[in-house]
């Protein structure tokens, strides 16, 4: 009896967002998915070759804490369900990465490439820091998928990669406080805990620029379109337009009181759920 009680006790605390699977199939993308041009649809690859071995490593930061934050029940299920969640942001833009090999741009060699430079941080820094990585590039991430799902995406072309960025921007936002409120929890606001924030995003927003940067520029080399100077034309002008946006936002984090739930994307959350079909019955919520 005493089983079944701790286990209905257990079902009365959800975590606050749903795991979905999701199982997208890219085998007729075309070359150029992204505003029919090499610089934009090899910067959104570049990007998402971050993402499998960045999300494994967010999955490992958290996990090597969890322990520690077991008597805040419903913390504990929200990390449960952020686990949940990266691993199927791994899953699917690996799959996508296999997909786009057919075009023999080997975006699953510049996935390897990132393993090796997040095994190495997590080898040389500590816990606390491996999280606060984690914590501030969900930060940069919440930022660039507001403009994802508000008119980025309309860029895309093909309708499977469309849909599987923002079902990934949808997730990104339900899940953007969860490694936040973990830091928060074990190491508080202080200046102690405010510190090493900020420093430790600084070197996260500088390294995820340079790998994305550099990521891009390869694609481009192995399409030979890295001297596609109206294609480059047409990026630059669309980043800096959107870098407008992004700056401020990125700069929020460094208030002291800040926090990722400072702002509200219900709206456009609601609004990309319609538009990619997103339904009950996709939804597994973790207790």
């Amino acid at each position: 009896m005493s089983s079944v009680l701790k286990e209905k006790s257990k079902q009365k605390t959800p975590a606050s967002f749903p795991v979905r699977r999701m199982d997208y199939e890219f085998q007729d993308m075309p070359k150029y998915w992204c505003n029919n041009e090499p610089t934009f649809t090899h910067y959104f690859t570049g990007l998402s070759t971050l993402f499998p071995e960045g999300e494994s490593y967010f999955v490992r930061s958290v996990r090597a804490l969890r322990a520690e934050v077991k008597n805040n029940e419903q913390l504990d299920r929200d990390i449960g369900a952020f686990i949940g969640q990266e691993a199927m942001h791994s899953k699917e833009h690996h799959a996508f990465h296999q997909s786009a090999q057919q075009y023999g741009l080997d975006p699953e060699s510049l996935e390897k490439m990132t393993g090796i430079v997040l095994k190495a941080i997590e080898r040389t820094f500590p816990k606390k820091w491996n999280l606060l990585v984690t914590v501030g590039l969900e930060h940069y991430t919440a930022v660039l998928v507001v403009e994802m799902m508000k008119d980025v995406n309309e860029l895309m072309t093909d309708e499977t990669i469309r849909n599987l960025w923002l079902w990934h921007s949808v997730e990104e936002t339900e899940h953007k406080a969860v490694a936040y409120d973990m830091y928060e929890y074990l190491y508080g606001k202080g200046l102690d805990a405010y510190i090493p924030r900020i420093a430790i995003f600084t070197f996260s927003l500088a390294m995820i620029t340079v790998m994305s940067t550099l990521y891009q520029v390869v694609l481009l080399k192995r399409d030979r379109q890295l001297f596609n100077l109206n294609s480059w034309r047409k990026f630059m002008h669309h980043g800096r337009e959107k870098y407008k946006v992004f700056i401020p936002k990125f700069l929020d984090y460094y208030r002291f009181d800040f926090h990722p739930n400072d702002t509200d994307e219900s709206e456009i959350v609601a609004q990309t759920k319609i538009k990619i079909g997103l339904s009950p019955e996709q939804s597994t919520f973790i207790h």
